[in-house]
């Protein structure tokens, strides 16, 4: 009998625990953010003052335990994709289809699509994704790997068998 495929273990070593962004306007920006937020699990905080004095929203998605945190800038330039710092922040999906919900829903909250949706030669197994830009012409993307879901679902699988 073939051994079962291995089942990565949970591990919150290197892990991201949260991404913090800056915009121009976070009232405005929490008009796109806000929905896009919500449709990938996150619960959406209400604008709220830092022990610092600035303003930001924490969004923290309570399956993953990952927060999402956007903050009021201080200086008002424009950001460049290119320029050192950061280049874009990706978001997983759990199926192929809601990349192409999530594209249509920023299409109409105003994002400008820079590519896809479609196929990218990224990942084993497949990656199908899309780019665009949101508020300040800050650079994101939807993925599905189907291989990442299979495995997560291996792994889910596996913890409620050990838990019955």
């Amino acid at each position: 009998m073939a051994n079962p495929p291995s089942v990565p273990k949970p591990d919150l070593h290197g892990s991201i625990n949260h991404v913090s962004i800056t915009v121009s306007d976070l009232p405005e920006a929490m008009k796109f953010f806000g929905p896009l937020l919500k449709f990938l699990g996150y619960t959406v905080g209400a604008v709220q003052r830092s022990r610092a004095g600035g303003d930001l929203t924490f969004n923290i998605n309570q399956s993953n335990g990952t927060a999402f945190n956007i903050w009021q800038a201080k200086l008002d330039h424009p950001f460049e994709v290119y320029e050192p710092g950061l280049h874009h922040v990706a978001f997983n999906v759990q199926r192929h289809e809601q990349v192409d919900e999530l594209c249509a829903l920023v299409r109409s909250l105003g994002a400008e699509i820079l590519d896809g949706p479609g196929e990218f030669p990224f990942g084993p197994g497949g990656y199908y994704a899309f780019y665009f830009l949101g508020p300040d012409r800050l650079k994101f993307e939807i993925v599905h790997m189907p291989l990442a879901e299979q495995n997560y679902r291996r792994m889910i699988d596996a913890l409620e068998r050990g838990s019955r």
